[in-house]
């Protein structure tokens, strides 16, 4: 990589300004400065746009060559946590959403964000990527400046070029603005992501690895109090020790009123969360606070809350036949929002005394920018909203930008709900890189593990053992349980244990002794097959579309 022909290219006001590392450019309505300074693996870049008052960003580049060979590996890190990230050859491409699809899940990811280009030999990344080449050491790219504009790296195989781009087109600033801001490090992985993460000055963490029972891959919506404490039992009943009890969605009466209990909880809520508390766990329940069904009460009362497109329409933010059809985006910058959602924690938290508070769908409190607001500022400003009225309880991020949530999530997702079998043929079809999918889910996993310990515990979705209601072969079943015990810091599961045999038990026996074992790298091999590095041994594991296995070496 060529850093020292790096240009940057950046357009106000629908005028061009082009300069290279170290220039400024000064004129009468705004000073650009693109400057470089040396990091002991590498090196730092920074583009500040400084108004004369006030001006508007069409666009802000960077471009450096960058000589890529066929052969090499580039991680696609995607828009969200369910957006499939990989390792892929420079020459292969990311799928553009089919046009059928689009009204249903056009919003999930990136596809709405025209600017992206999606064609083979034009790989994109957000906020960090990888580049590996034939030797011990990776190139890494990792954005700073997450907080204040999404950063894309775009790998162009043909151009042989790596074009990085702010995520800030038609944004009015009238304070100077640092538009681009990112290391380019050259180390081995550990290393790169250290000094990445440690630059980012994030505050410890304050979880731990732990383990937990969800009510949702069995049960999804069809929950009840008795369900819940059924699965309670059956962990009571067992000398094994888990951390957190967690009910999903399926407890209120419609998405958005969250404190509206269906009848099948007649004791409440409180009385729940009180049970799993004296079983010894901590209770956890699940809420999508930046989203609102089409047949809540919170909607109908409150119309003003719904987010809008640029061309003033509400945002229909996907389809879930669940949930009785469409749900809305709301606009996590109305104070009456705020109000409302400041609410529903301090009453989840210290009357109810959940403790656990996963929190899913955040990607709709960012899906287009304003005149004054990126999608990033956006995004950090409603989970620093959420973060502070949270209470002190543990959070799990879901259905979010992942660097939006440095530092303020406990527990994150990093990949795709996994599936009851290994793919969703229809939604692969669709070309849908959100979508339930197991193959998804474990190479997300695998891709972003270096994320492990450094900005949050990594959770990379359940495993599920049981032997009804599923699809997946035992194979399939014990590598996705291998899988996450080696490369994630919460494993949850939706069985009810009281059912297990003793294969089950033997795969939860080899959990119990691998979870406690450092794993030290994790390294693509190829598009397909990864190499898990161990303190105690190490695996290979393969990733086709049709099944996986994992074999140790």
């Amino acid at each position: 990589m060529k850093i020292e022909q790096a240009t940057a290219n950046v357009q106000l006001n629908e005028r061009a300004v082009n300069i290279h590392i170290g220039e400024v450019e000064t004129r009468p309505e705004a000073a650009v400065t693109f400057s470089q300074s040396d990091h002991h693996l590498g090196h730092r870049l920074q583009v500040r746009i400084t108004p004369n008052p006030t001006i508007r960003i069409d666009r802000c580049q960077i471009t450096i060559p960058a000589t890529l060979r066929a052969s090499d590996l580039l991680l696609c890190n995607g828009f969200q946590s369910w957006t499939d990230t990989r390792w892929l050859h420079p020459t292969g491409h990311l799928p553009k959403l089919r046009r059928i699809a689009r009204p249903l899940m056009g919003y999930y990811g990136d596809y709405h964000i025209p600017w992206i280009t999606r064609k083979k030999g034009h790989l994109h990344s957000w906020s960090w990527t990888e580049w590996h080449d034939a030797s011990d050491e990776i190139t890494f790219l990792g954005s700073l400046n997450e907080n204040t504009a999404f950063t894309c790296f775009q790998w162009q195989f043909n151009q042989q070029a790596l074009v990085i781009e702010a995520d800030c087109r038609g944004l009015e600033i009238d304070q100077p603005f640092v538009a681009l801001d990112f290391l380019v490090l050259r180390s081995t992985t550990d290393q790169v992501y250290d000094t990445w993460t440690a630059a980012l000055q994030l505050p410890p963490l304050r979880a731990q690895a732990a383990r937990g029972w969800t009510s949702w891959y069995q049960h999804y919506v069809n929950i009840s109090e008795d369900i819940i404490l059924d699965n309670l039992r059956a962990y009571q009943a067992r000398p094994d020790e888990i951390d957190f009890f967690q009910i999903d969605d399926g407890y209120q009466t419609a998405v958005g009123d969250w404190l509206s209990v269906r009848e099948q909880f007649p004791n409440g809520m409180g009385k729940v969360a009180s049970d799993i508390r004296d079983a010894g766990y901590t209770p956890g329940l699940w809420l999508a606070p930046c989203v609102a069904d089409k047949r809540s009460k919170t909607l109908a009362k409150h119309p003003e809350w719904l987010s809008k497109t640029p061309q003033n329409r509400p945002i229909k933010a996907g389809y879930n036949p669940l949930w009785g059809g469409w749900y809305y985006a709301l606009d996590t910058e109305h104070p009456s929002w705020r109000d409302y959602t400041q609410g529903v924690f301090e009453t989840v938290t210290k009357d109810w005394g959940f403790g656990l508070l996963k929190l899913d769908f955040l990607f709709a409190a960012c899906l287009y920018p304003t005149r004054t607001q990126t999608r990033a500022q956006r995004m950090r400003s409603a989970l620093e909203f959420i973060h502070g009225a949270a209470g002190g309880a543990y959070l799990l991020g879901c259905g979010t930008p992942l660097a939006s949530g440095f530092g303020l999530f406990d527990y994150c997702r990093i990949g795709a709900d996994i599936h009851l079998s290994w793919e969703h043929q229809l939604l692969r079809w669709f070309w849908h890189r959100e979508r339930v999918s197991t193959l998804v889910a474990l190479r997300t996993t695998l891709a972003r593990w270096p994320l492990a310990g450094r900005v949050w515990r990594n959770d990379p979705d359940v495993y599920l053992l049981r032997e009804d209601n599923i699809q997946l072969s035992r194979d399939e079943r014990a590598l996705v349980q291998r899988v996450n015990t080696l490369a994630g810091e919460l494993l949850f599961t939706s069985d009810n244990v009281g059912t297990y045999g003793d294969w089950q038990l033997a795969e939860e026996a080899w959990q119990r002794e691998w979870f406690e074992i450092t794993t030290q790298a994790i390294t693509p091999t190829n598009e397909s097959v990864t190499e898990i590095r161990t303190a105690n041994g190490s695996f290979r594991v393969e990733l086709g579309s049709a099944r996986g296995s994992i074999t140790k070496l």
